[in-house]
């Protein structure tokens, strides 16, 4: 780890990450801490200034030149700006319920998502932590070639498709009244698509091992994740959804692993190689599936947890 290219990095760089990494911190401890509270409200004004602040700093910085010194991540500091007006909105019209999932989404969204991106092959945080030489540097060497950005390389259709994602988790953060069958039509999709991907390469044994291990934990987390939820059916073989951001996380998720393993694979392959890092990508994106396909079953009404649950409130009452 080395602080060396922040400090030769552009003033909107070093902006940028003085306003995130406090950012992040604050985030975290007001998801974490009681709401409602005096210190509460101010730290949140405090955490939503710094967001505001991180969002307009990403249009100083053009390190990916897609289209006019812009790339697909400057659509991520537009949705933060827009969803702290929103956090803003909401909490001055006491509508908590929506103030938190706003919250939520700016957090792991913006910080999160955003700052897994920066962490991919050539980025100025990825030498700060790898240690490794950044694109620009690399484009001078006589691997060049190797060392593009991945994001000029990348197929013109993954930006849409980027687009596409993000409205997509966005849609589901509202309540809704839905048939069965578009229930559970995104999360076979993302199932279907992440065990063939997993499965079309040369998968090991311990990749094997990764995507049954990604499966079952992520299957777990989902229904536990909705173990006292109810059940809202509706006529037409309808089912009532709550809103939530969990489609939104695992949507960018699964997209921002198979990206920064298809960089990786161009620009490092040494590191690919390394014991648990194929593992890694494998698992993570079957996980996110898994968790949204499970999440889909419980609010079909298929719950093993719950039933398990249910089953030893009866016995203790017995």
């Amino acid at each position: 780890m080395t602080l060396e290219p922040l400090l030769n990095a552009s003033p909107a760089i070093q902006f940028h990450v003085f306003t995130v990494v406090p950012a992040a911190l604050i985030g975290g401890i007001l998801l974490l801490r009681k709401k409602g509270t005096f210190a509460h409200r101010m730290t949140g004004r405090v955490w939503i200034v710094l967001m505001v602040l991180t969002a307009l700093s990403t249009f100083m910085i053009h390190e990916i030149d897609l289209f006019h010194g812009f790339s697909p991540i400057h659509l991520l500091s537009i949705l933060t700006l827009f969803g702290a007006f929103i956090v803003v909105q909401s909490a001055r019209q006491r509508n908590f319920i929506r103030h938190q999932r706003v919250v939520k989404m700016l957090y792991f969204g913006g910080i999160g998502i955003a700052g897994f991106f920066t962490f991919m092959p050539g980025r100025i945080m990825h030498e700060v932590v790898f240690g490794l030489p950044t694109l620009a540097d690399a484009a001078l060497s006589p691997s060049a070639p190797m060392a593009l950005q991945v994001a000029h390389a990348a197929p013109i259709w993954v930006w849409p498709l980027l687009v596409a994602l993000i409205g997509l988790g966005i849609s589901r953060m509202r309540d809704r009244d839905m048939p069965l069958w578009r229930l559970m039509l995104l999360p076979v999709i993302l199932v279907a698509s992440s065990l063939i991907t997993a499965l079309t390469g040369q998968t090991s044994g311990s990749g094997l091992a990764a995507l049954m291990s990604g499966l079952a934990l992520g299957a777990l987390a989902g229904w536990w994740s909705l173990l006292y939820a109810e059940v809202e059916w509706l006529s037409g073989n309808r089912v009532r959804v709550k809103g939530e951001v969990v489609s939104l996380i695992a949507i960018l998720a699964i997209f921002a692993c198979r990206f920064i393993a298809g960089a990786m694979a161009v620009v490092l392959p040494q590191m690919m190689a390394k014991p648990g890092v194929a593992e890694l990508f494998i698992a993570l994106p079957v996980f996110c599936a898994a968790l949204m396909a499970a999440r889909a079953l419980a609010q079909a009404g298929f719950n093993p947890l719950t039933a398990m649950r249910q089953q030893l409130v009866a016995k203790t009452e017995c």
